[in-house]
């Protein structure tokens, strides 16, 4: 029994994370290209601006997204997944779809 908690303890830990408030929906909003927080954030008009930061400042830390400066004067920055979760994305965009097509009234 303690081997198979040991393996599950990364997908565990991975879904503990994913499944917090908002985070499927930034991944999604940024899976069709890089975008500055304030695109994010026109998109996802019902996020509150300090959970919107607090959210993609973790997935930063995770690994999921990663800040790139593009401008340092003025400062501008963009939100992109990262080579190693994009492929994350093609799965979240076929969730959105079935959810689309089997759950909308």
């Amino acid at each position: 029994m303690m081997d198979q908690e040991k393996k599950l303890c990364p997908f565990i830990n991975f879904m503990a994370f994913i499944s917090k408030k908002w985070v499927l929906v930034i991944i999604n909003s940024i899976s069709s290209g890089c975008k500055s927080y304030t695109d994010i954030e026109k998109n996802l008009t019902w996020v509150n601006p300090r959970i919107l930061s607090s959210r993609l400042k973790e997935m930063q830390e995770k690994g999921l997204i990663e800040k790139k400066i593009i401008s340092q004067t003025p400062l501008k920055a963009i939100y992109c997944l990262t080579e190693k979760w994009e492929g994350l994305s093609c799965h979240i965009n076929e969730l959105a779809k079935w959810v689309t097509k089997n759950l909308e009234n």
